[in-house]
């Protein structure tokens, strides 16, 4: 300032020597130019930075360095841990600046704790080599998860003596400077493994396999299964298609191994003998089995308490099975008949809502029994499958050949419990009542087709 006031000073002896007025109204402008910049050279500040970035104005460094122990003796506090390092670049530099505001020191107090971490001596606990990484406070700590983990996979393990207790995945505990603010507990990062990450896997559909037995082998509910495949129609699975399936995978597997001895049944035979005092498909138990008892011995490993691998060590048998005798029939269902015979059994209950012959439609060539979606459809008479699929009109079909020219067919189901070769025996159940087709509400509709004419099934039913 003391530089300016004197060239101003020269400046101004120069125009009275000259004495020229132009010169003299320039002279007034430059001493109001003056004025403002002697004020404003005044206005020193400084900037801070963090990691680079302008953050504010401070008026002076003591109000950065106060905030920065305040923040460090906080942070001590909170984890319990003596800080040896800032995380982040902390910079305070000297600025001029013309009217610029400053931070105040609760505004400077607010941006360091948001936005500068610490240094602290803790542990990492590494799990397939860095794939995830977890911070605790001390060795013990991150010893105190893995023990965790352990103790939770031994939980109701009963009578079993546990042979071994492993990690599947490479875990490794590692000490050394880490970053305060990423310090968890013991119990935060036991929730975090074990509440997983989303693995999606899939399954190919063999032949015999059904939407509802897919979902039932997996541990999925119907409904969720056809959430994560909505393009498919669980009445039409092809062998070989590709279904979606989802379960939560641990970050950190445990893997036991252990011995367990169980009781288990035997399972008794069934001799059958043929009769023609029953038709076709007909049984009568003559002799009841008795399924007998041992004890076995297995070396099972699981994974995270799913069973991978089961071995038999030792089998000792309590009691040996009795064998069951039924009678089976070979008498053929007749292929005409009189209101009252009673050849076939009714193949659903519930009121006939439609009758078979003439209606104003046209002509119907069964009868609709109605019934709810999901109730049980049985096989009227022994016989094979000959047809279980979409059919037109008919919607999901299943077709019984029970032979000597006589044909069953059960319509509009919602599901199959058999499929095309089956052999099925009377009263078994083989679908479950459904609304699909050409249908106006959940019935059944059933034929019995003759040498390939359908008959009125009220003269086959009992």
């Amino acid at each position: 300032m003391n530089n300016l006031t004197a060239k101003f000073k020269e400046f101004k002896s120069f125009i009275e020597e000259k004495g020229n007025k132009k010169y003299m109204i320039g002279a007034v402008a430059a001493t109001a130019v003056v004025a403002v910049l002697s004020v404003f050279t005044l206005n020193t500040s400084y900037s801070l930075e963090i990691d680079g970035n302008v953050v504010g104005q401070v008026a002076s460094k003591s109000v950065v360095t106060e905030a920065m122990n305040e923040a460090q003796e906080a942070a001590e506090a909170a984890y319990g841990l003596d800080v040896v390092a800032v995380y982040n670049t902390v910079e305070v530099k000297a600025v001029h600046n013309i009217a610029k505001d400053t931070l105040t020191e609760e505004e400077v107090a607010a941006v360091i704790n948001e936005q500068v971490d610490w240094v602290a001596a803790g542990a990492t606990l590494n799990v397939n080599n860095g794939e995830y990484k977890f911070t605790v406070a001390t060795v013990e700590d991150g010893q105190a998860v893995l023990d965790m983990l352990k103790e939770g996979a031994l939980a109701n393990q009963g009578d079993a003596t546990i042979k071994s207790v492993e990690f599947l995945e490479d875990v490794t505990l590692e000490s050394g400077n880490v970053k305060i603010g990423d310090v968890q507990t013991p119990a935060e990062i036991v929730a975090t493994v074990q509440a997983g990450k989303e693995a999606i896997k899939t399954h190919t559909v063999a032949k015999g396999e059904s939407f509802w037995t897919v979902a039932k082998n997996h541990g999925v509910t119907v409904s969720e299964l056809q959430k994560l495949n909505p393009d498919v129609n669980p009445d039409r699975l092809k062998i070989g298609q590709v279904l979606n399936l989802t379960w939560l995978e641990p970050l950190i597997n445990v893997v036991v191994v252990k011995e367990v001895t169980v009781e288990e049944s035997i399972a008794y035979a069934t001799e059958y003998k043929e009769t023609a005092n029953l038709y076709r498909g007909e049984t009568q138990v003559v002799k009841k089995g008795t399924n007998g008892k041992k004890m076995v011995t297995y070396e099972v490993k699981e994974t995270s308490g799913a069973v991978v691998e089961k071995t038999t060590l030792n089998e000792i048998v309590i009691s040996e099975p009795v064998s069951a005798v039924v009678n089976k029939g070979t008498k053929a269902v007749a292929l005409s008949s009189r209101s009252g015979d009673g050849i076939l059994n009714w193949p659903m209950s519930g009121k006939i809502t439609s009758p078979y012959g003439t209606r104003s439609s046209g002509f119907h060539s069964g009868i609709d029994i109605g019934g709810k979606i999901g109730r049980g459809v049985y096989s009227a008479a022994g016989g094979k499958v000959v047809l279980a699929s979409w059919y037109y009109a008919y919607g999901n079909c299943i077709l019984i050949d029970h032979g000597n020219g006589m044909k069953t067919r059960y319509a509009h189901l919602s599901a199959y419990k058999v499929k095309v070769g089956d052999t099925v025996e009377r009263g078994q159940l083989i679908g479950l009542c459904g609304n699909t087709g050409r249908s106006t509400g959940p019935h059944l509709h059933f034929e019995v087709i003759v040498n390939g004419s359908t008959k009125n099934p009220i003269n086959y039913l009992k």
